[in-house]
């Protein structure tokens, strides 16, 4: 059980709310290096609690059963143990199944039958909007019996334990918006912003190493960071570490975001490092700060001469942040690099890249969710 100590915002102006968070783990005997993470068990919003337990008519001390506690209240099993910011298929499955017998039960089954489609529109919705949607009855246990637990969320470590002893930073969007006129949070984001008072509030956390996406350790290696958005984090620490440790490899740090005045994250503290020489180079992408959207695939490629250079002559690659998109252009522009300035076929850059940077040499390195 971990105090978080402090907490601001780092995006000031902008309509995207990021943040800074500072958590205390003094005398608990928890380690960690950079490129770890730090797991966090959040816990519901009571208001949501309340909601979700009134539409469904049940009261709050009514008893249930978990698979983990033989017995506990409806409330307190809502609060802590099970996920209802955003329904689960299992729910919404059940409802349909309970519904009479009509089109607006055909097209609901439609929508079950296509992953696209109940992916889509479960993502916009918790039990509360199902039901209002589409009013049917359970029972209290029943309830609690379709509904999928909470599980940990994950954030990589922006800190390093050489530089801020006993403390555990997080570099965190908040996950925020309206829908059908009822404001939401993200399950996590919003326990962090609604129920934590700094220097108070005490948060169950864990560190969750990683094997694979760490700093060289041979301190004259030379590394290139790509750490959009708050794929920044581990960049944070990574830069933090080599320069508490006298790490003699250059740095090289691509980062990117919406625009520069308002999301510019740690812009001062790169700024220094700049100053300082522990980061040799600092390449940045604000998309929407000209007509055409630059992201930083695109930087990647027009600097894709020196790169190879550095990538030749040793230097680890490292990519943070967006799966499902920007991870998949940035490997796309790293293959495109290897085969116009290492001058290889397409087949054979994608090997290169696929094969034996990142399989065999292990210098390409990923922390993508």
């Amino acid at each position: 059980m971990a105090t978080v100590v402090d907490g601001y915002c780092i995006s000031e102006g902008s309509n995207k709310e990021t943040n800074h968070y500072v958590v205390s783990i003094r005398g608990s005997g928890l380690r960690y290096k950079p490129g770890d993470s730090l797991g966090f068990y959040p816990t519901n919003d009571s208001e949501l609690v309340k909601q979700t337990i009134r539409k469904l008519g049940f009261s709050r001390k009514t008893i249930i059963k978990t698979k983990n506690v033989a017995e506990t209240t409806l409330e307190e099993a809502l609060l802590h143990r099970f996920t209802i910011h955003r329904s689960g298929k299992k729910f919404f499955a059940a409802v349909v199944t309970k519904m009479k017998n009509g089109k607006e039960k055909e097209n609901l089954s439609g929508i079950l039958d296509d992953r696209e489609k109940v992916d889509k529109y479960l993502f916009t919705r918790d039990c509360i909007d199902i039901l209002n949607e589409n009013p049917v009855h359970f029972e209290p246990q029943e309830f609690i019996d379709l509904l999928s637990p909470i599980t940990p969320r994950l954030y990589s470590i922006s800190s390093s334990p050489k530089v801020h002893p006993g403390e555990v930073h997080l570099t965190i969007a908040i996950v925020k918006y309206n829908n059908f006129d009822r404001d939401r949070f993200g399950l996590a984001t919003g326990h962090l912003v609604n129920m934590v008072e700094m220097n108070k509030t005490k948060i169950p956390i864990y560190i969750q190493p990683t094997k694979e996406f760490i700093i060289p350790k041979q301190s004259s290696k030379d590394i290139i960071m790509v750490g959009p958005g708050t794929g920044i984090a581990p960049f944070r620490a990574f830069i933090e570490h080599r320069k508490a440790t006298g790490s003699t490899g250059k740095n090289w740090l691509f980062f990117g975001e919406v625009h520069e005045a308002s999301t510019f994250f740690y812009k001062e503290e790169w700024s220094n490092y700049m100053k300082e020489e522990h980061l040799d180079k600092l390449t940045t992408a604000f998309s929407r700060d000209q007509e055409n959207k630059i992201y930083v695939q695109h930087r990647l490629l027009s600097n894709g001469k020196e790169i190879w250079k550095w990538l030749k002559n040793g230097a680890y690659f490292y990519v943070c942040g967006d799966k499902q998109y920007m991870a998949k252009d940035v490997h796309s522009a790293l293959i495109e690099i290897a085969h116009k300035h290492g001058k290889m076929e397409l087949a054979d850059a994608d090997i290169y890249i696929n094969q034996t940077l990142m399989k065999e040499e292990h210098r390409y390195l990923r922390d993508v969710y």
